[in-house]
C-alpha cells in the first residue's frame, strides 16, 4: 500500500495536547528510584514553556509552627511549684464501711463510689489570677496499660451518648457550673477542667465536688486497671503545680481501704485474714449452738483416779466460750459412749504422750 498526502480540500483536525510535565532531577537521585531500577539512564532535560516542574518532597523536621505530637507518657509526679499547689481531703463525720467515699494517709489512695459526690480541697499559698484553672485527668497506673485512654464502658455511657452529651465517655466529672470538659487532640486524653477560685476569707482551702461515673471494675471501660487521678494547676497553659493520687471506684470505699491497708502492714506474711478466722470461728460455734438445747441427765460422781481438775486459762472471751461449747459436747458424747472416731483417735494420742512424759518423769 502507498501512502498518498491528502489533498488540499481535507479537513485536519488539531488535537489539544497537555501542557508537557517536566520532572526536576533531584528526584531521580532519591535511594528508591536508584535501587528499584537499577539499569535506567538519567537524562537531564531543560523546562519547556508552559511547563509544570515537579520537585521531590524530603521528608524533613516539622516545623516549630506545626502541632506538637509528644513521645512521652504525660507527667505524673508531683510538684508543688511555686505556689505550693495542694490537695487535701477533709475529715469524716463516720468512719465506717458504708461511706460513699474515704481517703487514705497510708496507701495516699481515694476510695470512692460510683456518682458519689467527692469533696476535694486544693490550696495555693499565693492569691492567684483570673486565668487560673484545675485539670483533672485519669490514668492508667500500670506500665503496661499507660498509653492507654481512660473512658466509661458502654452500659454506663451509652444513655449520654445516644442524648449527644460531649462528656459521655468522661470518666471523671466536676459539679461546678464552670466546669468544661476536653478531649486533647493528640494523646486523646479525657480531662475536666475548672476555674480555681481563690479561698474564702477564714479559709485555707477551695472546695470543689468531684464525681466518677464508671465502676473500676466495669468491662469494657477501666477493667480492673489501676487508676490514677492526676490534678495539675495550670496558668494560660504552662502547669505551674502538679498533684497524684491513686483512685479506686468501688461499691464498698470503707471496706476496701480497710482491708489494702491490712494487707499493706502484713505483706510478706501468709497469714490468714482476721475476716476470714472471724467467719471460720463463727460457723464452729454455730455448728455446736445445738448443745445448749441438750439436756444431759444428772451422772453419778463416780471416783477418778485422774486426780484434781485441770484448769484452762484463756484471755479470748470468744475462744472461751468455744471452748465451753466443746466441754458440753465431749460429755454428752461421753455419757451415751459414743464419741466420733476421729475424737477417739485424738484422745488415745494424747494419752500416749501423756504415758510416755510419766514414764521419762
Amino acid at each position: 500500500m502507498k501512502w498518498c498526502p491528502p489533498p488540499p480540500s481535507a479537513y485536519v483536525m488539531h488535537r489539544r495536547l497537555p501542557p508537557v510535565v517536566v520532572v526536576d532531577n533531584s528526584i531521580f537521585e532519591s535511594v528508591e528510584i536508584k535501587e528499584n531500577h537499577p539499569n535506567t539512564e538519567i537524562v537531564p532535560v531543560e523546562p519547556r514553556n508552559n511547563a509544570v516542574i515537579i520537585s521531590a518532597v524530603h521528608n524533613s523536621v516539622l516545623s516549630s509552627s506545626s502541632t506538637y505530637i509528644p513521645s512521652s507518657l504525660p507527667a505524673s509526679q508531683n510538684w508543688t511549684g511555686q505556689y505550693d499547689f495542694n490537695v487535701s481531703f477533709g475529715p469524716q463525720e463516720k468512719n465506717t464501711k458504708g461511706v460513699s467515699w474515704t481517703y487514705s494517709n497510708l496507701k495516699d489512695k481515694l476510695y470512692v463510689g460510683k456518682d458519689a459526690p467527692c469533696p476535694i480541697n486544693f490550696s495555693a499559698n499565693n492569691i492567684m489570677s483570673d486565668n487560673v484553672v484545675i485539670r483533672a485527668m485519669a490514668l492508667y497506673s500500670s506500665p503496661e496499660h499507660a498509653s492507654e485512654v481512660v473512658h466509661r464502658c458502654v452500659n454506663h455511657s451509652m444513655g449520654e451518648s445516644s442524648k449527644g452529651v460531649f462528656e459521655a465517655e468522661h470518666l471523671v466529672r466536676c459539679e461546678s457550673r464552670m466546669a468544661y470538659y476536653e478531649i486533647d487532640q493528640t494523646t486523646k486524653c479525657h480531662s475536666v477542667i475548672v476555674p480555681f477560685e481563690n479561698p474564702p476569707d477564714g479559709q485555707q482551702y477551695s472546695t470543689y465536688i468531684y464525681k466518677f461515673t464508671c465502676f473500676g471494675s466495669c468491662a469494657g471501660g477501666p477493667n480492673r486497671r489501676p487508676l490514677m487521678l492526676i490534678f495539675s494547676l495550670e496558668k494560660e497553659g504552662r502547669v505551674i503545680g502538679r498533684r497524684k493520687l491513686d483512685v479506686k471506684i468501688c461499691a464498698c470505699p470503707g471496706r476496701d481501704k480497710k482491708t489494702e491497708e491490712q494487707q499493706l502492714g502484713t505483706e510478706g506474711t501468709p497469714e490468714v485474714s482476721l475476716k476470714r478466722k472471724e467467719k471460720e470461728l463463727v460457723s464452729l460455734s454455730d455448728s455446736l449452738d445445738f448443745t445448749k438445747s441438750i439436756y444431759l441427765p444428772p451422772v453419778k460422781k463416780v471416783k477418778s483416779n485422774a486426780g484434781s481438775p485441770f484448769t484452762l486459762s484463756v484471755t479470748d472471751k470468744e475462744c472461751y466460750e468455744f471452748l465451753k461449747q466443746m466441754k458440753k459436747f465431749f460429755e454428752m458424747c461421753k455419757a451415751v459412749n459414743n464419741l466420733p472416731p476421729n475424737v477417739k483417735a485424738l484422745m488415745h494420742v494424747n494419752r500416749q504422750k501423756n504415758e510416755n512424759q510419766d514414764s521419762d518423769n
